[in-house]
């Protein structure tokens, strides 16, 4: 968040020919192509000796206006955000690290228009210095501020109709490496003068934003290079509102105008009509209570993914998986037991065997308290080294594999114990949903495509190549997601 007084996953678009047709033409979904009106970026870092590394793209031929959010990592608090006013084809870059305070902050020598402008590099004397801003918001902890998620949401489109739009148009675009004139943003947003302010000059967000992150170890020399879940579809509706203290929190993930989802089962598309979660709010510039359309396309009932722990012949492997739960600060699934998981019948070796401890499969559930979740896998293999982790965050929680030291696992949302049985779906909420294919129909609020967490992230392995690697390796593969039946 900036306040004035501080620093402060797949979906096809649709099926070919007459079926494509049947469906509604908006409906929120995730672009496999890569490209859309938001990205989620799972996981930023700034531990110490952490640093990681964000790029956006406009891809399109438009001007747009975006807005970018930091989340710190345990309630999803907005720590930082900001406009950017990208030109089209440019690329925005910046940085998350640790400050001098103790907190993370964001740095960048990136020369796009932002709102604020604080956040701009200074070129006064022909080398440009980065621009910095420290991580902050009420009640929120720095430690807390080092690991998050990142939210990119496009809300909307320059109007090219617009006199003073245009004026902003040709303000941000980039002659000679630097935009004209960023001071038009700011003239835009004058109180009861500016375009911006009285609502107007901006159209519909229409997608075409891409982006890529690498969370950099630097002593170790390792790069875990993460792309984002690009979502398309989220609102025909612009909507721009400025960073600061009554509209920081707006646009969000729930604050989109389309109420309706694709998701392809079994390589059948679902289309879903989605109750609001609540009234609105009649004080607040947009309405936030849609959030089951994201949800839905983030719905997750197991995530599969792999581990690598193998000590033997130098490679000392290590792997840490990052579960993320974008939706619980939208009131989806945030209870005081939530959430729960389990890895029951889950963890395999590469040779098909399932660990079992005393003919019982490793079940005890584990509650999820924090909205970035590191889960730290180790093996009881005599020369495994349990003194490090791969991101090196301080909020781990450890798996066990037994034996094992290379296989595969899956994680399952719901357990049943001593809290009772949990299981998780967002049924009630759903307005209609149609099955398009060979057997299309309505399809009922309690079927499996209901069922699971909205949840996001991947493992990051690293390990060295042998004995002769003087230094280690890095990657990070995006989680799997395997539904019920």
């Amino acid at each position: 968040m900036f306040k004035k007084n501080k620093l402060s996953i797949g979906v096809a678009a649709g099926l070919l020919g007459a079926m494509a047709m049947m469906t509604s033409a908006q409906a929120v979904y995730i672009d496999k192509d890569g490209t859309g009106e938001v990205l989620l970026f799972p996981y930023y870092n700034a531990q110490d000796n952490y640093v990681t590394n964000v790029n956006i793209v406009n891809s399109t031929d438009k001007t747009k206006a975006v807005r970018i959010r930091f989340r710190e990592g345990k309630n999803s608090n907005d720590v930082m955000d900001f406009n950017l006013y990208m030109s089209p084809n440019d690329v925005w870059s910046g940085s998350v690290q640790k400050g001098s305070n103790g907190a993370a902050k964001i740095v960048t020598a990136d020369k796009t228009c932002t709102l604020p402008t604080s956040l701009a590099p200074s070129c006064k004397t022909g080398d440009c210095e980065p621009g910095s801003l420290p991580f902050a918001a009420p009640d929120v902890d720095d430690k807390d501020t080092l690991e998050g998620y990142i939210e990119v949401i496009e809300m909307g489109v320059l109007d090219e109709d617009n006199e003073d739009a245009k004026k902003v148009i040709d303000g941000v675009l980039h002659h000679d490496g630097s935009p004209k004139d960023c001071s038009t943003v700011s003239e835009a947003w004058f109180k009861d003068t500016g375009v911006f302010w009285n609502g107007e000059g901006i159209t519909a967000p229409e997608g075409g934003l891409f982006g890529s992150s690498a969370v950099l170890n630097i002593p170790e020399g390792t790069a875990f290079a993460i792309d984002p879940v690009a979502i398309d579809e989220y609102s025909d509706e612009p909507q721009h509102t400025d960073p600061f203290e009554d509209n920081f929190l707006f646009p969000s993930l729930a604050s989109g105008s389309i109420n309706e989802s694709h998701v392809t089962v079994g390589g059948t598309m679902i289309e879903t009509a989605w109750k609001p979660h609540g009234d609105c709010d009649a004080n607040q510039h947009y309405c936030d209570n849609n959030p089951y359309p994201i949800a839905h396309v983030l719905l997750a009932p197991h995530l599969m993914n792999e581990y690598f722990l193998d000590p033997s012949n130098g490679y000392d492997g290590h792997t840490d998986w990052v579960t993320t739960f974008p939706m619980k600060k939208h009131g989806i699934f945030n209870d005081a037991n939530d959430v729960r998981v389990n890895f029951e019948n889950g963890i395999f070796d590469r040779e098909e065997s399932r660990l079992v401890i005393e003919g019982v499969s490793p079940a005890a559930p584990t509650t999820l308290e924090r909205e970035v979740n590191v889960l730290t896998f180790v093996t009881n293999d005599g020369a495994y080294d349990d003194s490090r982790t791969v991101l090196s965050s301080p909020n781990t929680t450890r798996v066990g594999v037994g034996p094992y030291v290379h296989g595969w696992a899956r994680m399952s949302f719901g357990s049943g114990d001593a809290y009772g049985t949990i299981s998780y779906d967002i049924g009630d909420y759903v307005e209609w949903s149609k099955r398009y294919g060979t057997d299309s129909d309505y399809v009922s609020k309690d079927d499996a495509t209901f069922q699971g967490v909205p949840a996001i992230g991947f493992a990051a392995i690293e390990g060295k190549v042998g004995t002769s690697s003087p230094t280690r390796y890095g990657d990070a593969i995006p989680h799997k997601v395997q539904r019920n039946d």
